[in-house]
């Protein structure tokens, strides 16, 4: 099996360059890179850093509950289309105050349109299928109930935009940049994970 035209969305939710989840993301995306199970010549690789983008905060207007279109103007307008084409997303981000970066937060919050399409204007605009996503996240705390909440957020996100939530790569006690580095299995597992393109494989398969 040889996907082709695969696209991949690669969402970066840390307003620091380097970081731990940067890391971790970056070490998929080079998984990634040596699947034999994508064809390499049409693999589209789309990197979106949220602290570099100029977008407004939801306004909670209710228009897009009305039309389906959000009535803001910026670079969402954009990343919409991204979004509605990608075959898989993942998204990365340390947690703060036990959720998402404001960055990240700020572009989910903006995905109500698509909330307001799935279910009160119950029309569907995307049409790909077999979508999935996955989240990868650190936290500085020790508790493993840190990631609770980022995850119901990424379910919320995944779930608006038919994207099955198929796993995540949560590592907590990783607070200071560089300390993920310390942690040669986390960074393994994540790469062999993108490497085998387990994302790929259906049940049938």
């Amino acid at each position: 099996m040889v996907v082709k035209d695969f696209k991949l969305v690669a969402v970066y939710g840390s307003p620091r360059r380097g970081g731990n989840t940067d890391t971790l993301l970056n070490r998929f995306l080079e998984g990634v890179s040596s699947c034999n199970l994508l064809d390499q010549d049409s693999l589209k690789v789309e990197k979106i850093f949220t602290s570099n983008l100029e977008i407004s905060s939801c306004r909670g207007c209710g228009s897009c509950s009305k039309t389906g279109e959000c009535i803001v103007q910026d670079e969402m307008q954009t990343l919409y289309a991204k979004l509605i084409d990608c075959d898989f997303l993942a998204v990365a981000s340390p947690i703060f105050f036990t959720t998402v970066s404001g960055y990240l937060k700020a572009f989910i919050d903006r995905f109500q349109r698509f909330w307001a399409l799935k279910y009160e204007l119950k029309r569907k605009i995307i049409v790909k299928e077999n979508r999935r996503g996955i989240l990868i996240s650190t936290a500085g705390s020790k508790p493993k109930d840190i990631f609770d909440c980022i995850k119901k957020v990424m379910r919320a996100l995944f779930d608006v935009l038919y994207i099955e939530y198929f796993c995540d790569f949560l590592f907590n006690n990783t607070d200071q940049k560089g300390d993920i580095l310390k942690n040669q299995k986390a960074l393994g597992e994540i790469y062999d994970f993108g490497k085998k393109g387990l994302f790929l494989k259906r049940s049938d398969d």
